[in-house]
């Protein structure tokens, strides 16, 4: 395990993590100076432990909220307030010149974003007052509540999004994932939350519609150019699916497999199960005992792993499920269980309360199990992979 102490960069400061890979940290910071707001992107170097600035703006709004999104050699930056415009900035990583910005207007109100990658942007607007019966209308013909549209920073052009899956999938149900140097996309579509699809089931005697779960699979280049040129279908394929008696919902991804929960209503049985994208073959990796109500099931969802956790009065037990081989456990005071890092660290957090300052304070905990020895920070953390930063 790595750890990354960067609370004395960070002190008394409001920062926002969006990128640590092995060599940099980036991260924003908002800082309100002579009445202006102020937004800061700055880049940390993990060999010379030293900050360098990479670009600032003031921004003209101060109810603009930014998204950024960093890519091998730049940076996205998307502001908006909640209205129809938002900008659309790239950024050089390595000197902070603007290579593109752009005033992008859509119909409704901004609901969300997400960089597919460096050049094309997808963007959820939702109803407002003034397109509130358009809106409307386009809901009762799609079933869609958002109007989706993807835009071409390479060529700065704006594509309204005709397929009616990928308008009601929202940013929360498209993932990402790279297998041989070929980009995919995992599209999520459950039918509804559990307990009302369970609901479903048990009334299925009245229900004559297709109540079902799908994962798709699609790759990202046929994806771009197919809903780029106006296609309403993308190619696509069904890698999990459920009907009105199961349910199937995406769990993560590692390498070459997306994982995902597999569950029978009538036997109550859970399975965690995988997909590969290479050899397209599925496996049942393991069963949850969902009968022990004491144990509960964490996820890591990048890169994947699940851990059985079961306290007591006084210890919490860990126990690796998949991609895990950890059989350890620690004291509940050090709080709630993150991760399992090497089988052999756990991180924990908790909060505690100040009486002198009436505020609440984060404290993140490191456990070596090898040396039964624990160490406490006071301060946030960021986890990624084997590399846990402290800020």
């Amino acid at each position: 395990m790595t750890v990354v102490d960067i609370r004395n960069i960070f002190s008394k400061r409001n920062i926002e993590l969006f990128e640590v890979n092995s060599s940099y940290i980036y991260y924003a910071e908002e800082k309100n100076e002579e009445g202006h707001s102020n937004l800061f992107i700055l880049e940390y170097n993990r060999s010379t432990r030293k900050e360098r600035l990479v670009t600032n703006y003031t921004l003209e709004d101060p109810t603009f909220v930014e998204h950024l999104f960093a890519f091998e050699n730049t940076l996205v930056l998307i502001l908006e307030n909640g209205s129809n415009s938002m900008w659309l900035i790239e950024i050089d990583k390595n000197n902070g010149m603007e290579l593109n910005r752009r005033k992008v207007v859509c119909t409704g109100s901004f609901r969300s974003c997400a960089a597919l990658d460096s050049e094309h942007i997808l963007i959820y607007m939702a109803p407002d007052e003034a397109n509130s019966e358009m809106f409307k209308r386009y809901s009762e013909v799609t079933g869609c509540e958002c109007l989706c549209y993807m835009y071409n920073l390479k060529t700065n052009i704006k594509h309204f999004i005709k397929n009616p899956l990928i308008a009601k999938l929202g940013i929360d149900n498209i993932k990402q994932m790279c297998v041989h140097d070929e980009k995919y996309l995992i599209l999520l579509e459950p039918f509804a939350d559990e307990d009302i699809k369970r609901g479903y089931y048990e009334e299925q005697r009245w229900i004559n519609a297709d109540i079902r779960d799908n994962i798709w699979l699609c790759k990202l280049s046929d994806f771009e150019n197919q809903l780029e040129a106006g296609a309403e279908n993308i190619t696509k394929k069904c890698i999990a699916s459920a009907d009105i008696k199961a349910l199937a919902r995406y769990m993560g991804i590692d390498g070459d497999k997306m994982f995902f929960r597999a569950k029978e209503f009538r036997t109550g049985i859970e399975k965690i199960c995988s997909y590969d994208v290479f050899t397209n073959s599925i496996e049942i990796e393991a069963e949850l005992d969902i009968t022990d109500n004491n144990t509960v099931y964490i996820i890591e969802e990048r890169p994947f792993s699940v851990f059985s956790v079961t306290p007591d009065e006084k210890k919490t037990s860990v126990k690796g499920i998949i991609n895990s081989e950890a059989e350890l456990s620690y004291n509940n005071e050090l709080g709630s269980f993150m991760t399992c890092i090497e089988n052999r660290y756990i991180v924990t957090r908790r909060t505690v309360h100040d009486k002198k300052t009436d505020t609440d304070k984060n404290i993140c905990s490191i456990y070596d199990s090898k040396l039964d020895k624990s160490e406490g920070y006071e301060c946030n953390c960021y986890l990624k992979e084997n590399t846990l930063v402290l800020y």
